[in-house]
């Protein structure tokens, strides 16, 4: 039987078992079971890691076994690995909400005062070509790199 601090960390919420499944996207019965002290699989307590915002080897009461540190570490590195990445994203999607913003703002601005759209398309078009750039670097250039990377690692350390 593994102890596991997910009741204190939900109750320090205020959340009800029901809201902490929704968050993590398990059943009610499965928080259930764990907070009774069954065992939970890896990929459930990622889930509430998740949800509680905090690492896989906070979740633990006392010390974990060895073999359940180094999975827990692993998890906590690709959690941390995912964060990153939806930030990330989530920045960009903000920069672009911005780009529309100060676009009509500026086209709006030069229509005001020379009624041509000269200046304002030259600055749109140069923020448009930033923006699209941090896109494929965010969307399709790291993908293909962490690929690269993994697979250089693999290739060196099998030699």
């Amino acid at each position: 039987m593994r102890e596991y601090r997910i009741k204190t960390l939900r109750l320090a919420k205020a959340w009800s078992q029901e809201q902490l499944a929704d968050i993590a996207s398990l059943s009610v019965r499965t928080v259930q079971r764990i907070e009774n002290g069954e065992q939970a699989s890896l990929e459930t307590l990622a889930a509430i890691a998740s949800a509680f915002g905090v690492s896989v080897t906070d979740l633990y009461v006392g010390q974990a076994e060895p073999a359940e540190q180094e999975q827990a570490k692993a998890i906590d590195e690709r959690l941390a690995r995912i964060r990153k990445r939806v930030e990330l994203e989530a920045k960009f999607y903000r920069d672009l909400i911005g780009f529309g913003i100060t676009s009509l703002f500026l086209l709006t601005l030069n229509w005001l005062t020379s009624h041509s759209i000269t200046w304002a398309g030259l600055v749109i078009g140069i923020l448009a070509a930033l923006l699209i750039r941090r896109g494929l670097i965010i969307f399709i250039f790291n993908r293909r790199i962490d690929k690269w990377k993994a697979d250089k690692i693999t290739r060196l350390l099998g030699r």
